[in-house]
């Protein structure tokens, strides 16, 4: 979700910082007395997606959102897709912690006592998922002095929950989560992104964890997947890394992706490697695919590897759709908003330019070799 954000009211500091290329998770990211807008800067060099040889501008803005002060970020850098033009995100003002998710109007606020205060989320939500949305307050995440609020959407499988929180007054909603302004982002990231499923390929011992999620239904996952199996084969012992798929189905338009994600789900829990295997039959028939074929690809693969019965029993079940929501709940908690989107130990690699991801691997190999991306 983009909006178009507020013109800055006079500029009051710029600072320009060239961000690191190498990765260095265990440094503090806070100097000690530094001022906010260059602390800024340096925590932005790790929260933002990757860009080499990236520069970085922070000026205060005149946006609004009680007890943060407000900064618009522009950053330059080697991919023109890749830069961030007027980008507005927030420090608390005990600089204790960051945002930068979507902030929400509210055209007639009120206090916020209950559940039912929230009704207009529900209303202005709904409309933008096309499905039933209901908010609810959380009190367990409230924090600095906002009140924690989850969305519920309906997919139509079940329902999952989009992290938020509200201004007492019921102005302004936040949609998105809080970060601690003194963590490195990185460590943050992998803080947040849960491994133990180990549905991944690489070996078990690697030094570096790729984390994927991405949609079946998605050509552009089918893309850039494609291509990332193709660069890992090219640089089979020169990097060393892991990769862990989650599944992160677009419910709202794609009409199987949730129906492949939990046969995935199921395929990997009863024969592990079947969920790649599968995956890369998925992709195959992409183009084609329907809401039967889906179904009828998912049990083909599943008798191939003698766990039909027991297939059966997991495919469109609550404990496969368990798994699928913990999923995509876990992304959004990390600002997941596209798919595919790849972690890579915690830096955010958003695969729009051919090479970026190659250009991030060379960082910590630095003999990765580069593929034909024509193909």
């Amino acid at each position: 979700m983009k909006k178009r954000l507020a013109p800055i009211l006079g500029v009051a500091l710029a600072l320009v910082a060239a961000a690191p290329t190498q990765r260095n998770a265990t440094s503090p990211v806070r100097p000690a007395a530094l001022p906010l807008e260059k602390e800024l800067v340096s925590y932005l060099a790790h929260f933002l997606p990757y860009n080499p040889d990236s520069s970085i501008t922070v000026v205060k803005s005149s946006e609004i959102i009680p007890g943060f002060q407000a900064f618009q970020v522009q950053r330059k850098g080697k991919y023109e897709k890749l830069n961030t033009n007027d980008r507005v995100v927030y420090v608390s003002e005990d600089g204790r912690r960051f945002f930068a998710g979507e902030k929400v109007a509210n055209t007639e606020p009120g206090a916020v006592r209950g559940s039912s205060d929230l009704s207009w989320l529900d209303s202005k939500f709904s409309n933008m998922f096309r499905s039933r949305v209901r908010a609810v307050l959380v009190p367990e995440r409230d924090t600095m002095g906002m009140k924690g609020v989850a969305l519920t959407l309906e997919t139509g499988y079940f329902q999952v929950r989009l992290p938020g929180y509200v201004t007492p007054d019921g102005r302004y909603f936040l949609q998105g989560t809080l970060w601690d302004f003194h963590t490195d982002p990185r460590a943050e990231r992998r803080h947040r992104i849960d491994l133990s499923a180990n549905r991944a390929t690489g070996p078990a011992g690697a030094t570096v964890q790729i984390v994927e999620y991405a949609d079946m239904e998605c050509a552009y996952c089918k893309y850039r997947g494609l291509q990332m199996d193709r660069l890992l084969e090219t640089n089979a012992g020169i990097v060393n890394v892991r990769r862990h798929y989650k599944f992160f189905p677009l419910w709202m338009g794609h009409v199987w992706a949730m129906k492949a994600a939990s046969a995935g789900e199921c395929l990997f829990k009863l024969a592990g490697p079947a969920l790649f295997e599968f995956k890369k039959a998925v992709y195959a028939r992409q183009e084609s695919m329907t809401v039967s074929g889906i179904d009828e690809l998912a049990v083909t693969t599943a008798e191939a590897k003698g766990v039909r019965a027991d297939f059966l029993a997991c495919y469109l079940q609550d404990d496969s759709f368990s798994r699928v929501k913990k999923d995509i709940e876990e992304g959004y908690r990390v600002n997941v908003t596209s798919t595919p989107t790849y972690y890579v130990d915690g830096t955010e690699i958003s695969w729009t330019e051919d090479k970026v991801m190659e250009d991030f691997l060379r960082t910590l190999f630095s003999k990765t070799k580069t593929i034909d991306y024509g193909k």
